[in-house]
């Protein structure tokens, strides 16, 4: 058990960088297939005020995914994954990274919440059964439901990148610390 800790302990920046960056894209994936199943359905149906409230709110969650896709670019070219020493654009990148993954969380679970009571109420009347059929698809909730779980997932990942940022600025404090005791100490000898 030890051994694995210790193993983690070691690995732990690529682990915490590479969960950011898996969770973001997968975001960002999210966002592209936000509305595939009804878009093409309802926007042929009554149900015009569902689809343009979904139209929107796919827009802005895929907008807040690309933006952190961007910072995610940018966290690998500054090394964030593998620096032993963190400078001050690796810390503001990977501040503004959790931010946009806390954003994106919270966008979600919104629009869901918003969007998913209009989805359920739309009548047989509005968009009939046979359009499902001829698509080949049901009307279903998963996108929800897995967006709901994705924003839970988002916010633990989110929550940990701060921790680890937390940790990783006072082991470098301690260690220029440590140093600097190193270096008097040797001077005055």
């Amino acid at each position: 058990m030890q051994n694995i800790l210790k193993t983690i302990g070691k690995h732990i920046q690529p682990i915490v960088y590479t969960l950011l960056i898996l969770t973001a894209s997968g975001f960002y994936v999210y966002t592209l297939g936000y509305s595939t199943n009804w878009a093409y359905i309802v926007s042929e149906t009554r149900a015009s005020q569902f689809y343009l409230a979904s139209q929107t709110a796919n827009r802005v969650l895929s907008q807040v995914g690309f933006i952190g896709v961007i910072l995610l670019l940018l966290l690998v070219f500054t090394a964030s994954f593998t620096r032993k020493k963190f400078y001050l654009s690796n810390i503001v990148l990977s501040v503004l990274s959790s931010i946009i993954l806390l954003v994106s969380a919270v966008l979600t679970l919104y629009y869901n919440s918003v969007l998913e009571p209009m989805y359920r109420n739309i009548s047989p009347l509005e968009v009939p059964e046979h359009l499902y059929q001829i698509r080949r698809t049901v009307k279903n909730y998963i996108v929800f439901e897995f967006g709901n779980l994705y924003a839970i997932l988002m916010i633990v990942v989110s929550i940990t990148v701060v921790v680890f940022l937390v940790y990783k600025v006072r082991a470098q404090r301690e260690r220029a610390q440590l140093i600097q005791k190193a270096v008097t100490s040797y001077g005055n000898h």
